[in-house]
């Protein structure tokens, strides 16, 4: 689907397998928010460390929704160990930073 770099450095993929078979999936309201998907990653407001798995990092990014009102897009980045690169686990939108565990950078 896309390739982009984070405000970390690091370079994230999103695969079209992930895109369809999972996220949509999972969470068809996502299919109105692929290019938000890749702005999260690209401009967040918040990235925190995974309080669930350590080689993951939440990317938030604030969102405003005539039809849903404020929320963020929350999109999950499983890093590659010491390498400067990862791929999209999932995307979602979520109303709070609670799924946040460490905040390791804010814009």
């Amino acid at each position: 689907m896309f390739k982009c770099k984070d405000p970390l450095g690091t370079f994230i993929t999103l695969t079209s397998k992930c895109w369809f078979n999972h996220i949509l999936e999972e969470h068809p309201i996502m299919g109105q928010f692929l290019s938000m998907v890749k702005t999260t990653i690209r401009n967040p407001d918040y990235i925190y460390q995974s309080k669930i798995d350590s080689n993951c990092h939440l990317h938030f990014k604030r969102n405003s929704h005539t039809k849903y009102g404020s929320f963020f897009i929350l999109v999950v980045i499983e890093k590659k160990e010491d390498k400067p690169k990862g791929y999209v686990k999932t995307s979602f939108p979520v109303f709070n930073l609670k799924k946040g565990g460490v905040l390791i950078w804010k814009r």
